[in-house]
């Protein structure tokens, strides 16, 4: 009996100390669209990834962001990162809600994007032999340390001629 009682306390103290981490995974965008224009653009296709931060403290996510043929780029090693460390984390503000584009760096008042959702890092693009590095597409994967509904997300595209928007269910 006196065995089972330590295992369980040494569980109970492992179990407590450990960090758990969720993530919301956006399988895919294309974001195109010019800066500084309205929404929907006058041409080109636009996407905003919304998430919305449920606690009371901020939360630190990271963004690891695919190319079309499943090629990672968010080494830090690109240009693109090379001054940037933590080179793919950001800050969600507490009980807020911020919409960025994956690929354009869009700040208001002109464009889509509000000072903190700018800081989000934006999906690479680089020259190599890959051809998919270079391109205004692709998927993300956001994660954070905490529980999986600490962050709800969303994604909205629009053209000139169409528009959807779906949620993105945690646990990528």
């Amino acid at each position: 009996m006196k065995k089972l009682s330590l295992v369980l306390a040494i569980a109970l103290v492992v179990g407590v100390g450990v960090a758990y981490a969720s993530s919301i995974a956006v399988p895919w965008f294309v974001d195109n669209a010019a800066t500084a224009q309205g929404v929907p653009p006058a041409s080109g296709i636009m996407t905003i990834i919304y998430l919305k931060n449920n606690t009371d403290d901020d939360v630190v996510a990271e963004i690891a962001y695919t190319s079309a043929n499943g090629s990672v780029l968010d080494d830090p090693a690109t240009p693109e990162n090379e001054a940037e460390f933590p080179y793919n984390t950001f800050v969600i503000p507490a009980r807020s809600t911020q919409g960025f584009r994956p690929v354009a760096d869009d700040p208001v008042p002109a464009g889509q994007e509000s000072a903190a959702a700018n800081l989000v890092p934006d999906r690479p693009r680089y020259l190599s032999d890959d051809a998919s590095t270079n391109q205004k597409n692709g998927s993300a994967s956001i994660s954070w340390t905490g529980g999986p509904n600490d962050v709800q997300g969303m994604v909205a595209t629009t053209a000139s001629n169409l528009s959807y928007a779906h949620l993105l269910p945690p646990g990528a």
